[in-house]
């Protein structure tokens, strides 16, 4: 039998102290003279055969006496409880046949219909009255029975019955006596009770009843009334000797009540008024044989039972002593023993297999302790299994986490809990065993089913073992759940780290062909420049030099992709309405693609974000018309914004802070996307259009603007069900700013300016720029050789334009040794770079403005006046 929970308690604890009661007993005995065994017992028979000798008369006549005496009363019981039963079973009899009758639909009818001649007719023909039983039937509510009379029964006995409803109760009619019992059962339909059914008995009456006891018992029926007994068979009355308040009348109460020593009565169970009556004639004649063969047997006994004595006393002390014997030796550690009874004696062989057995059981439960005391402390599911996969035995752990109890578990086998294949597996170890005595462990990650269906991932240690003499399995199933989450986290973040890295690495190489392309094209513009400033409109060659702008205009556009993807095309960053962006952006988009149903769910108390403006609706603008592209046929575009905080664990995979973020949706019901194809869409350059239909720069550059505003990017697409882009922008507690206006007219100037870059189109279309602005020009392409030209024109340089990105020393590097030979020098940052945190580094130090490549000669007007300007205030603050 397997052990159960309770067993771990209450098996050690009766062990320990079996064992320890044992040893101190067993020792006491060993070490404290007392009275001998033998000694007594001889001296005890030897006492009693004198006495016996004396009362043995007395004693066997009593004996006996009272033995026939209680065979007599046995007899008459079992003959009392032959009439009780056969009572009973009439009574059944009638409550059947009232059930029968409340049950019969005819009957139902009838009575819901008022239906009194059918209704008699029914009762007399099928519910028939006999042995003294009538049956009745009443309709709700109506005050008349159905038959309103009985052959037998007078009118004034019907009405008394119905009026006082006996239960066992005596009443006289005319000359007869009558014991009688009213049954009633309600009649029922579908609406509730409808009538009634009632069946009259009358024991007196029933000669059926009392007929069938004669075989059965070997007595009679009576009933008391008044100071009279009445017996049932024979009609007979006896008056009796005294009051009948002697009689035992309680239905507790089982004694017998001897009248004229010739007859007993005995009040039957259940019943006030009936008694059962048996002849005393034959326990008085076997009350006188047993006082003749005491007198003869008693002399015999006197003498036999003095020779017993003595033998019987030797002969039991001789056992007595090996036993005692061996159990000192049991005490003091020889666990080993065990009792041999002689064969002499039944009871000392029973004796001594008691003994042997409690010696096994104590050990058994040592070993049952150990085993589940080591079980119950282990945090694992441990159980046993048989060859048929049967479980045995198994800690709290096995079944608890599995939601069974314990007695549901012990019912179950392995492939209840484990799948079938894995099931077979385990328990065909125990067919190796024969062929290796030491099998190797089987370990397998399988799964455990729960009560509830579901699944719990664990890893089971399995091995046979011998557990009670018997080959079984034994199984240790550790929970793996947390493991395998662990395991799914860790390739997600391998995922990520190695997706980030990948983008990191393609962003730096597309920065610096960005930053390349810039300086290419600064060359060009510059030169456009000063063509446009030395041509006229009605030129034949103008309108070619417009449409060369233009082409640079979208280069530089290209490269301010590459730029945002790369995370260094950060421009100016203010807190933004994040949903008056989105309502200009599409609305912008919608205006001219009907096709597509917008819905905007913008949250009204939306958060701040900084953000660059024109960045970020590059971004949704980039996904619109991914979106667009996407639904050929038209479909939905949802965009939403929302509020979100996110905690540590959402942002860690994302290497953001945690905190509060906007959150815009862009949802479409376009074709969507295969895992291959979300794999890689913010890669540079990868496009699922046909050539010549994409740069596949517009979600790589999204990528990038977002993580440079330290957001992130989510996708979630599935082939044929749309695609979700959710972008998340940190919160700003800052107030909204509005654009300030910008003066547009180009600025000629005076003075001498230094340019530093290593770059030659740069220098070249620079110098020609600030000398048709009216300035003289000095160049270096190392910062070296810059600081030493500034070092010896300090008084006569009004402003540096310095390019963020040189050889052997860096802009910042050369910007912070030119401020050391003067704290107030007028500097100009210019980078084929975007705005980025390189940019803010050298601005912090004091850097005047910043102008990106490729510019035209207008806008490096405008930058060096407005630095001039802005150093001029200064001074005349300073005055």
């Amino acid at each position: 039998m397997p052990l159960r929970h309770s067993a771990s308690t209450v098996l050690p604890a009766a062990a320990h102290y079996l064992n320890n009661h044992l040893l101190l007993k067993v020792k006491a005995l060993g070490s404290k003279r007392r009275r001998r065994f033998s000694t007594v017992l001889m001296t005890t028979i030897i006492v009693l055969v004198a006495m016996s000798v004396v009362i043995i008369l007395g004693v066997l006549s009593e004996h006996f006496s009272r033995r026939v005496e209680s065979e007599f009363h046995k007899k008459l019981r079992a003959q009392q409880g032959q009439a009780e039963i056969l009572i009973d079973n009439r009574f059944a009899d009638i409550r059947n046949v009232l059930d029968n009758l409340a049950a019969d639909n005819t009957i139902r009818v009838t009575v819901m219909l008022g239906a009194r001649s059918q209704l008699k007719q029914r009762l007399t023909q099928t519910y028939p009255s006999g042995s003294g039983a009538y049956y009745f039937v009443q309709k709700y509510g109506d005050e008349s029975i159905f038959p309103q009379s009985y052959s037998g029964l007078s009118q004034e006995l019907i009405t008394s019955v119905f009026e006082k409803l006996p239960y066992e109760e005596i009443i006289r009619d005319g000359s007869k006596t009558r014991l009688l019992w009213l049954f009633i059962t309600p009649i029922m339909n579908t609406e509730g009770r409808m009538g009634t059914a009632y069946a009259l008995y009358d024991l007196v009456e029933d000669k059926e009843l009392i007929e069938s006891m004669h075989p059965a018992v070997e007595g009679d029926i009576s009933l008391i009334t008044g100071n009279s007994l009445l017996f049932l068979s024979s009609g007979e009355i006896l008056t009796l000797p005294f009051d009948v308040g002697e009689l035992p009348r309680s239905p507790e109460s089982s004694g017998l009540v001897s009248i004229d020593n010739k007859f007993a009565l005995s009040r039957i169970s259940g019943y006030h008024n009936l008694y059962f009556q048996s002849s005393l004639e034959g326990l008085n004649a076997e009350k006188r044989k047993v006082a003749l063969l005491t007198g003869l047997s008693s002399a015999l006994v006197l003498v036999i039972s003095t020779l017993i004595a003595v033998y019987i006393g030797r002969k039991m002390v001789r056992p007595l002593h090996e036993m005692t014997k061996k159990a000192i030796q049991i005490s003091e550690g020889r666990k080993e023993l065990r009792f041999d009874g002689d064969g002499s004696y039944w009871e000392f062989e029973q004796l001594s297999q008691a003994f042997n057995y409690m010696l096994g059981s104590l050990k058994d439960a040592e070993e049952r302790s150990r085993y589940k005391e080591l079980l119950e402390n282990v945090d694992d599911a441990v159980y046993i299994l048989d060859g048929q996969g049967k479980i045995l035995d198994a800690n709290a752990a096995a079944y608890t986490r599995l939601g069974y109890l314990a007695h549901e578990f012990f019912h179950l086998t392995l492939a209840t809990i484990v799948p079938d294949a894995d099931a077979r597996k385990i328990i065909a170890q125990l067919s190796t065993t024969t062929h290796n005595p030491r099998p190797p462990k089987l370990i397998l990650e399988t799964d455990h089913r729960k009560k509830d269906g579901s699944h719990l991932p664990v890893e089971i240690h399995s091995r046979p073992i011998v557990y009670r003499g018997e080959h079984v399995i034994l199984n240790v199933a550790r929970d793996i759940s947390r493991r395998i989450e662990v395991e799914k986290e860790k390739k997600q973040l391998e995922s990520q780290l190695i997706h980030a890295q990948k983008m990191e690495a393609i962003g730096t190489l597309a920065g610096g062909v960005a930053h390349d392309f810039n300086n290419l094209l600064m060359g060009i513009q510059g030169r456009l420049s000063m063509i446009r400033l030395q041509s006229e409109s009605d030129q034949p060659h103008y309108r070619h030099v417009d449409q060369i702008e233009k082409a640079v205009t979208s280069a530089a556009n290209l490269t301010k992709q590459l730029l945002g993807f790369a995370r260094k095309g950060k421009y100016e960053i203010r807190p933004t309405c994040i949903n008056t962006l989105v309502e200009d952006s599409t609305r912008m988009f919608i205006r001219t693609r009907k096709e597509v149903n917008l819905a905007l769910e913008t949250q009204d108390d939306l958060w701040t974000a900084n953000a660059d403006r024109g960045q970020i609706e590059q971004v949704l603008i980039n996904l619109y018309v991914n979106a667009w592209q996407a639904m050929s046929d038209g479909g939905d575009l949802i965009v939403k914004t929302e509020n979100i905080q996110l905690n540590e664990a959402f942002c860690k995979p994302f290497e953001v802070d945690a905190g509060d973020y906007v959150v815009i949706g862009v949802t479409d019901t376009g074709m969507g996307m295969d895992p291959e194809t979300r794999e890689r869409i913010f890669e540079p350059f990868f496009t699922t259009k046909g050539v010549g239909k994409g740069t596949g720069l517009g979600l790589a550059s999204a990528y990038g603007i977002i993580s440079n505003h330290k957001g992130f990017i989510q996708v979630e697409s599935e082939k044929g069900r749309g695609t979700t882009f959710r972008i998340y922008l940190p919160a700003s507690l800052s107030e909204i700013v509005k654009d300030a206006a910008v003066p547009d007219a180009p600025v000629k100037g005076k003075g001498t300016i230094l340019i530093v870059d290593d770059e030659e189109e740069s220098i070249i279309a620079e110098e020609v720029m600030l000398k048709e602005l009216g300035y003289s020009v000095m160049h270096a392409r190392r910062g070296e050789e810059a600081i030493r030209l500034y070092r010896e024109n300090m008084e006569t340089l009004d402003l540096i334009t310095l390019d963020m990105i040189m050889p052997e020393m860096s802009g910042k590097e050369i910007y912070s040794r030119l401020k050391e030979l003067n704290s107030e020098i007028r500097v100009l940052l210019i980078s084929g770079y975007s705005h980025n945190e390189h940019v803010d580094d050298i601005m912090a130090l004091g850097c005047n403005g910043y102008l990106q490549k490729p510019f035209d000669i207008h806008l490096l007007s405008q930058k060096i006046n407005d630095v001039m300007r802005c150093d001029a205030a200064k001074m005349s603050g300073d005055t």
